[in-house]
């Protein structure tokens, strides 16, 4: 029954940590003061985009893993290959520029490449609660995903932008002042 929301975890952590590990590795040359203002510049720009005032968008792969890795693979395999994927960070669908934003510090060495393992638990410790709290479907002929929490979900989007953009804000004024102060 938990199978598949334990796949996609650990397809999650593994992509997740890779690619910050990646990333992370890529930028471990970078020292002084300009890897810094770069860092700035990558949030400034996050921040431009999340604030909605110029028509920008969360830069990102609009799609999402095929639905027929969960025929071909099964429920556990194809979970497994969904967290594989969306692991990667930049892959699919994002809902605020974040993990953009997060991969730049990280590139820029102002976190350590074990960042994306908190950014891996971000995602699945919710989602793993999601599927321990929210009861199966009574209808054994469809097993349909729960409507109402999509819609609940949904709801809430306005403010997790919200959210990300103070979160965008504070980040970039901690880089700033590490710039100014030292």
């Amino acid at each position: 029954m938990y199978w598949p929301i334990l796949n996609l975890s650990i397809g999650f952590v593994i992509s997740a940590v890779s690619t910050y590990g990646l990333v992370h590795l890529i930028g471990s040359g970078l020292r002084g003061t300009g890897p810094k203002i770069a860092a700035c510049a990558v949030l400034l720009a996050c921040m431009a985009i999340d604030s909605g005032k110029f028509g920008l968008r969360t830069p990102m792969l609009r799609r999402q893993t095929p639905r027929q890795h969960f025929a071909r693979f099964g429920p556990a395999g194809g979970a497994l290959l969904w967290g594989l994927d969306t692991g990667l960070v930049v892959t699919t669908f994002r809902v605020t520029s974040l993990t953009w934003a997060a991969l730049g510090v990280t590139l820029f060495g102002l976190v350590p490449w074990w960042a994306g393992l908190c950014y891996a638990l971000g995602f699945v410790l919710p989602s793993m609660a999601m599927v321990v709290v929210v009861p199966s479907s009574k209808d054994q002929d469809t097993k349909a995903e729960p409507i109402w929490l999509m819609d609940w979900l949904m709801d809430r989007e306005k403010a997790v932008r919200t959210y990300a953009f103070a979160l965008l804000s504070l980040t970039f004024a901690g880089v700033l002042a590490t710039v100014f102060l030292g």
